[in-house]
Order: structure tokens, then C-alpha cells, then sequence
């Protein structure tokens, strides 16, 4: 969609895949950090903090089980750290989404640059509303099947 170094397989293929307990957003958060290898010069509190910021702005409840938590400015100093963070929540939470429905996954944005960034919520959002993603997705799936099932659907739009 707009370039393969940051189309969406590509980022989550950069970023963990990991299953986390919480029963609100930020024990969520908070649980990510602790299991997951961040960016350099990202530290787990600087990031819980500015993922809790925008979510205290605006949900980032996509609808379907779906968030993308994303911070409001760019923490990832080198590109080729630009990665998404997957995780599955053993308990679903509510995170206000449009269609009401508990949140069960979230895609976690960590980007170098805003371009990057709305072109990354962009190309996700559209792959978010496949139908092929939706029924693939309910399996809770590891990395390089959640990269194989992505990148069918990059292949699509």
C-alpha cells in the first residue's frame, strides 16, 4: 500500500506477538511492556505514559475486538525500528469502541515519523474491515501466521 518497508505485515513482522492479562487499559499496557523487546531509547514507562496519554484523548478502539494504541508523537528514533506490537488479551476490556464491543487485541504503533504513522493506521484500518482478516484473525494467531494472513490482504487492497 505505500511501500513494503512500512506496509502492515512488514511492521508487525519487526514487532512481538504476545498474549497479556489486565483488566484495564493500563495493566494492559503496563503487561506489554514487560514481555515485549522495545525500540531503543524507549523505555516501558516512557511508552506506558504516552500510550495512557492518547488513550485518555481519544479511544483507540477500532471496532471488531480491535485497538491500535499509538503514541500522539513519534518515540522511535530509527526507522528501521518502526515496528507494531501485537497482544492478545486473555481478558477482553472495554476501551469505548464505536461498536461497543470489549476490546480483545491491540495493535500497538510505534513509529520514527508521523508519515509513517498515518499511513500505518491508514493501511491497518483497511485491512481491519477484510472479511478474510476477520474470520483468520478470531484464531488468535502467532507471528508469522498473523504476517502470512497480512500480507494476503495488502496483497488484496
Amino acid at each position: 500500500m505505500f511501500g513494503e518497508k512500512y506496509s502492515a505485515s512488514e511492521l508487525v513482522s519487526k514487532g512481538d506477538v504476545v498474549s497479556v492479562s489486565g483488566t484495564t487499559v493500563e495493566e494492559v499496557f503496563n503487561s506489554v511492556c514487560r514481555q515485549v523487546k522495545l525500540p531503543s531509547g524507549v523505555t516501558p514507562e516512557v511508552l506506558v505514559k504516552e500510550l495512557m496519554d492518547r488513550e485518555n484523548v481519544l479511544s483507540t478502539a477500532v471496532g471488531n475486538g480491535i485497538s491500535i494504541p499509538h503514541p500522539r508523537r513519534p518515540l522511535v528514533s530509527n526507522s528501521d525500528e518502526s515496528c507494531v506490537i501485537v497482544a492478545y488479551l486473555k481478558t477482553p476490556i472495554n476501551m469505548n469502541a464505536p461498536d461497543t464491543k470489549r476490546v480483545s487485541a491491540m495493535f500497538i504503533l510505534l513509529s520514527a515519523s508521523s508519515q509513517v504513522h498515518i499511513k500505518s493506521l491508514s493501511s491497518f484500518a483497511a485491512i481491519f474491515r477484510m472479511e478474510a482478516f476477520k474470520k483468520a484473525f478470531q484464531l488468535k494467531l502467532g507471528k508469522a501466521d498473523l504476517v502470512k494472513l497480512l500480507q494476503k490482504c495488502e496483497a488484496l487492497s
